[in-house]
């Protein structure tokens, strides 16, 4: 009887794993709807494309000629990509970017900021203020340019990130048995772009596949 009860028990909890959290079904929505790359400068971003493309394809060049890392250290120093392809747009501003990787909060450029209560407003005017506050804390600008000491974003994204309740059976004899355990997961950066257009954000028909060097 014991026996049969265990079994029912895990079951039942193993069922459970497969129901999803209220917090999990709302990110969902909110990364369905409003997630993937907000792009406020469209042609900054392709001239940055353009720019980081022939700067890899310069380093796999000095890389393919190469026999050793001697030699590459001084094949890079000799063709030195970072001058020939340096990181700063047509305009005579230079860029930065992060390779769309999420760094968290330090890289928020919105949070106590009074510079960028333009583009909050912006974001807040196609999300909703609600949807905004909700939104706000999964999202990190990973490129921008800088003018004369001021910062301009060009992208921003999202990345929705939860703690998850798993039910089942954990552990071994040696650290114990649980019938829980806690996890991060993540519903995704997103797969949509949004385009800043005459004053407001456009969601694109196009999807958000990573950047193609």
């Amino acid at each position: 009887m014991k026996i049969i009860l265990a079994i029912l028990a895990l079951v039942f909890l193993n069922s459970c794993a497969l129901i999803k959290s209220k917090e999990e079904k709302e990110l969902e929505i909110l990364s369905k709807n409003y997630g993937g790359l907000y792009i406020f400068d469209r042609k900054a971003r392709e001239e940055i494309l353009q720019i980081e493309k022939k700067r890899r394809e310069c380093y796999k060049w000095i890389n393919s000629i190469s026999t050793s890392d001697e030699e590459m250290r001084a094949n890079i120093k000799k063709y030195d990509p970072e001058k020939k392809f340096p990181q700063v747009l047509s305009n005579g501003c230079r860029y930065y970017r992060s390779d769309y990787r999420y760094k968290g909060e330090a890289n928020f450029g919105f949070k106590d900021k009074p510079e960028f209560a333009y583009y909050e407003d912006k974001l807040k005017e196609y999300m909703g203020e609600e949807n905004y506050k909700k939104v706000r804390p999964y999202m990190g600008m990973s490129t921008y340019y800088v003018c004369k000491g001021k910062k301009y974003p060009v992208v921003f994204y999202t990345r929705f990130m939860y703690v998850a309740t798993n039910y089942g059976l954990f552990g071994d004899e040696a650290i114990g048995f649980s019938f829980t355990s806690l996890s991060h997961k993540g519903v995704g950066v997103g797969s949509s772009l949004h385009y800043f257009i005459n004053g407001k954000f456009v969601k694109s028909d196009e999807k958000y596949e990573g950047e193609k060097y």
